[in-house]
């Protein structure tokens, strides 16, 4: 887990509050769930994103703080409205999800981004959340095809959250997509997007395949299945958990990508090395967070 610097910790505090207020009105039966789904480190690395890119791509701190707070909008408008999909927070918080969307684009708007940015990643992410809808089970048995639209594309346009905040500074410090330094941001975000998500998903497989869930991690299970048994083909969450229980060869493979991923993200980053130095960080400790990904054991086989 990241650790915040105590300037860090402060200016998260500062944005935090100016938002938390808004779900003050709300009843405790849906304010507690809902500081549940908002308060975690995902939302603490978007709204420090733009202070950690700024040593390389420096903007006023007046826009910086105020990327942060669209970006910290438009991410929580995203979680609860999700968890209300998800069936964690009742419809009685989807009025705040669109309060902040709202919000978002406004913020957004102040800064002059351009108008096409945020709903193209917004499509994508929507897209990517009804791919994960259709691909779940409620009969026990995930269906090959949908299973297999998990990838690792799907995966990064989920988190497209994360690519507003920094497609977004970039194109305000006056970069083109086709800068150089643009596509090794770029690149390495979606390698550590990619990183995270594949650990995250490890560590949920058990809740996952209980709930009948599908993710990537899923998905790669599924495949190494099917490369056994000579092609795709219905599969239950018994499998799954059956395959990463006994299969060492599996649960290593999946920790290699995991390394090859934190490669990919230190690679990109280190001509700018001496700029973005809590980047680095982040891509170290989600390194060493994944040599856990081996020893994961499911505690109970779905019933």
């Amino acid at each position: 887990m990241l650790s915040l610097l105590p300037a860090e910790e402060a200016y998260w505090q500062q944005v935090y509050s100016r938002l938390i207020a808004l779900s003050a009105p709300l009843p405790p039966v849906i304010r507690c769930p809902l500081n549940q789904v908002l308060d975690n480190e995902i939302h603490r690395i978007f709204t420090l994103w733009p202070i950690w890119l700024s040593p390389l791509l420096p903007l006023p701190a007046s826009i910086i703080e105020r990327l942060s707070l669209a970006t910290l909008c438009g991410a929580w408008a995203a979680a609860i409205r999700d968890a209300c999909l998800d069936g964690e927070l009742t419809q009685t918080a989807a009025p705040l999800a669109r309060a902040l969307w709202r919000r978002s684009w406004r913020l957004f708007g102040t800064l002059a981004v351009h108008r096409e940015l945020l709903p193209n990643l917004e499509r994508r992410m929507v897209a990517a959340y009804r791919q994960e809808l259709a691909a779940r089970t409620h009969t026990g048995y995930w269906q090959p095809a949908q299973l297999q639209a998990l990838t690792a594309h799907w995966v990064c346009a989920r988190a497209a959250g994360w690519h507003v905040v920094q497609r977004a500074h970039i194109a305000l410090a006056g970069l083109k997509p086709e800068d150089p330094c643009a596509i090794a941001l770029s690149v390495a975000l979606d390698a550590l997007i990619l990183a995270r998500q594949l650990r995250d998903d490890v560590h949920d497989l058990a809740d996952d395949v209980r709930a009948g869930r599908a993710s990537w991690g899923v998905r790669l299970i599924a495949d190494a299945i099917w490369r056994a048994e000579g092609g795709p083909a219905l599969i239950d969450g018994q499998r799954i958990a059956g395959r990463w229980l006994i299969d060492p060869a599996l649960r290593h493979e999946l920790v290699s990508t995991h390394v090859t991923l934190c490669q990919q993200a230190m690679h990109a980053l280190m001509p700018y090395a001496a700029y973005i130095p809590r980047l680095l960080d982040l891509v170290m400790i989600e390194t060493e967070a994944g040599r856990t990904i081996a020893t994961i054991r499911l505690l109970h086989l779905p019933g």
